[in-house]
């Protein structure tokens, strides 16, 4: 009903039936990919990034444990193209570290927060298995305000809790334990978090917020509600070679026509 709200019923019946299994496996910097499938004979597609293949019945191996390619959905990888490049980032909710450990090849220095210890120990370990150095791990809310932080970043990314009504084929549970209330109160916490982490963002410096949902109720309502709440913010044009639908503020990529990607990107500007 949310989505048919969102976007009517003929869009839905798209999103909804566009149901097949796709593994992306991302190369580290400085390996060819395309070369390293073809010589082991591995069935791929290329996709819009030349580090990103799709592949099918794919095996991981030891090259996996070396850090020679990582498992990271295309929605993902797509995001952190839009990201950019700088000096400082910060990346707020960051567990598993995926968008971390690809974003330091872009960055001078990352910083991650996760609220859970568990998780960040994943951030670490994935940090480690790719040979990345630049990448720091703490444990911290990043709801709450942290003072040492203030001005520190260049440009932050709030990757924020969501639904994930984007990935739902990758995690069918969702269809049981979200409901109506669960949007409301994950709603709750997108705000406190990205109205949180401004604080902690350089003047012309970029927050960039996104989620794994499809919902506008997750995405350009909370920009929306940020943006009359925080004047010295505006809105960056942002694209991407992944298909997407623009929608007021940034991107929403949707399953049936983003290579089973249902993610949400936008781009801030601290203008003051």
């Amino acid at each position: 009903n949310l989505l048919i709200k969102d976007y009517g019923l003929n869009l839905t019946e798209q999103i909804i039936s566009s149901d097949c299994e796709n593994t992306f496996i991302r190369f580290n910097s400085g390996i060819d990919g395309e070369n390293y499938l073809t010589k082991r004979n591995i069935n791929y597609q290329i996709t819009p990034f030349s580090d990103t293949f799709l592949v099918k019945n794919f095996k991981m191996d030891e090259d996996f444990k070396k850090g020679i390619y990582t498992f990271q959905s295309i929605g993902s990888v797509a995001i952190c193209n839009m990201v950019g490049i700088g000096k400082r980032l910060l990346d707020c909710c960051s567990a598993p570290g995926g968008k971390s450990v690809f974003l330091s090849d872009k960055f001078d220095s990352v910083v991650s927060f996760e609220l859970h210890s568990h998780r960040a120990e994943l951030i670490k370990s994935y940090v480690k298995r790719m040979g990345k150095t630049n990448v720091e791990v703490f444990v911290k809310d990043s709801s709450i305000l942290d003072t040492n932080y203030v001005e520190s970043f260049d440009t932050i990314l709030c990757d924020a809790p969501c639904s994930g009504t984007g990935v739902i084929k990758d995690n069918p549970d969702i269809k049981l334990n979200r409901d109506s209330n669960s949007i409301k109160e994950l709603n709750a916490v997108q705000f406190a978090i990205l109205n949180n982490v401004k604080n902690y963002l350089k003047k012309g410096g970029t927050l960039c917020y996104s989620t794994c949902s499809i919902l506008k109720d997750e995405n350009d309502k909370i920009i929306d509600k940020f943006l009359k709440e925080n004047k010295n913010f505006k809105v960056l044009e942002v694209n991407s070679e992944l298909p997407h639908i623009k929608t007021e503020y940034g991107l929403s990529f949707m399953p049936h026509i983003s290579m089973q990607a249902g993610f949400y990107f936008c781009k801030l500007k601290r203008v003051d």
